[in-house]
């Protein structure tokens, strides 16, 4: 079987979205070491983390590379068959200063967020990254702020100037005490549109009535002057 090219690699993990398993604290989005570890292993099982070593004066070898002044930093190589990918980063804390003389735990947590942005060279959530400095969060690599989500803005309804249905119902009752009754699809239409309260709908209806019920009561008025 071929070995998997860098091109290859970086298309298929940079497709990946992380974004059902990560986290947000301080501001920050987090992907869990054991998640990205995860995906790793499901992708390229022969995913390999080799730590830099580092001697100090007078010292033991270590995995760890300390500075003067008591800052340290951890470093390592990650391969994927023949690809491999450098990456570093300085023991920090959550404000992304330096710690003098870290502890054990410090250095743990951040040899981990150190394996996952190597992990990130190979395309794995680089899309998160914003940039290089990282604040220091137990268990959790740092990444880029996630950003909100704009506010729908607010449309505010403006109601119409008159009230149309109103108006409707005043139409209909005056022509009522004036001797007309309107009947059959016109009397239903009347009903309709107070119920459903359309006002465009009792604007024509409004025209209408006046129009027919006016034409009515004059006919009405010249039958009976003509009796």
């Amino acid at each position: 079987m071929d070995k998997p090219t860098s091109g290859e690699i970086w298309n298929t993990l940079s497709k990946i979205n992380c974004s059902s398993v990560t986290q947000e604290k301080m501001g920050l989005t987090y992907l869990s070491w054991s998640h990205a570890w995860r995906i790793m292993q499901e992708n390229y099982p022969e995913v390999d983390v080799e730590w830099h070593m580092s001697k100090p004066p007078n010292g033991e070898q270590t995995d760890v590379h300390y500075y003067q002044g008591g800052t340290a930093s951890v470093s390592c190589t990650v391969s994927i068959g023949e690809v491999c990918r450098e990456m570093w980063l300085p023991v920090m804390d959550y404000t992304m200063k330096s710690i003098v003389h870290p502890s054990s735990r410090h250095i743990s947590d951040t040899k981990m967020r150190c394996m996952v942005k190597a992990f990130s060279m190979f395309g794995l959530a680089n899309y998160l990254y914003s940039k290089d400095a990282l604040p220091y969060k137990e268990g959790a690599t740092g990444l880029a702020p996630k950003k909100s989500a704009p506010k729908p803005k607010t449309v505010e309804v403006k109601k119409p100037e008159i009230d149309y249905i109103s108006e409707l119902k005043k139409v209909a009752t005056d022509l009522h005490e004036r001797g007309w009754t309107p009947e059959g699809d016109t009397k239903k239409d009347i009903k309709s549109v107070i119920a459903s309260g359309d006002q465009e709908r009792a604007v024509i209806l409004i025209k209408s009535l006046k129009g027919a019920g006016e034409v009515v009561l004059k006919l009405d008025d010249a039958k009976a002057e003509g009796k």
